[in-house]
């Protein structure tokens, strides 16, 4: 083995090209999900109804204390509306909200089920996910740099077919990297217009984001169950 040129680079290369794989096909079903995500969230039209009625109560609220209506909320506030009480301290501002649904449009008590989605605690951010793309991105570029370095060294000649599965495998990681990256894409673009469509800032971290969604619908679906 030591009579091999530049052993301990070529270990590391097929350490490399072992890992790349499991890493991608470890990666793509953690970003379908989030596409199933973001599209449930920016289709369902259930849940901006129930928004709209979380406004309507609030600015009730609002104009009984002489305060200015708003024209809307951030999400991050929805986990808040349990914690939010009374004089009756078992009726939460959450009961409230159930109270009108019931009272005026009874079948939108059943919203969470269009976002199903949601009912496992999300995963990994969609920012941590497309960093994740990046670092096999730049893996994938070390191991073309590497080839191109063997070439011009001439140090496959002792070991063609090296050279050549080398080169196989950077066509075949290639293509898959390149689907992950559209995929990865997508995800993005989704969660963009997630946040363009419910006022939120461009920075807001999905991870957070998505957690109190998950948050509020737990709470309200145990919300719902106590009421049935």
């Amino acid at each position: 083995m030591c009579n091999i040129s530049h052993l301990s680079a070529q270990l590391d290369l097929l350490l490399t090209l072992r890992e790349l794989p499991i890493s991608m096909n470890d990666l793509q079903p953690l970003i379908n999900q989030k596409i199933r995500m973001c599209k449930q969230l920016v289709d369902c039209r259930s849940f901006v109804t129930v928004l709209e009625y979380l406004l309507a109560i609030g600015n009730y609220l609002n104009e009984n204390a002489g305060k200015e209506k708003a024209k809307g909320f951030r999400l991050l506030s929805l986990t808040k509306l349990s914690q939010l009480r009374g004089r009756d301290k078992n009726f939460t501002l959450l009961h409230a909200l159930l109270e009108q649904i019931m009272l005026h449009e009874p079948g939108l008590a059943t919203f969470t089920q269009d976002l199903a989605e949601f009912e496992t605690v999300p995963g990994a951010s969609i920012k941590g996910l497309t960093a994740e793309v990046d670092v096999l991105k730049n893996e994938v570029q070390k191991v073309i740099q590497y080839r191109k370095t063997i070439r011009k060294r001439n140090s496959g000649a002792h070991h063609p077919n090296f050279s050549k599965d080398l080169k196989m495998a950077i066509e075949k990681y290639n293509v898959q990297l390149e689907m992950l990256t559209k995929t990865c894409d997508e995800m993005k673009k989704l969660y963009s217009a997630i946040l363009v469509k419910f006022g939120e800032p461009p920075d807001q971290d999905s991870q957070e984001l998505f957690g109190m969604i998950y948050q509020f619908l737990h709470d309200f679906r145990r919300a719902h169950a106590e009421t049935v």
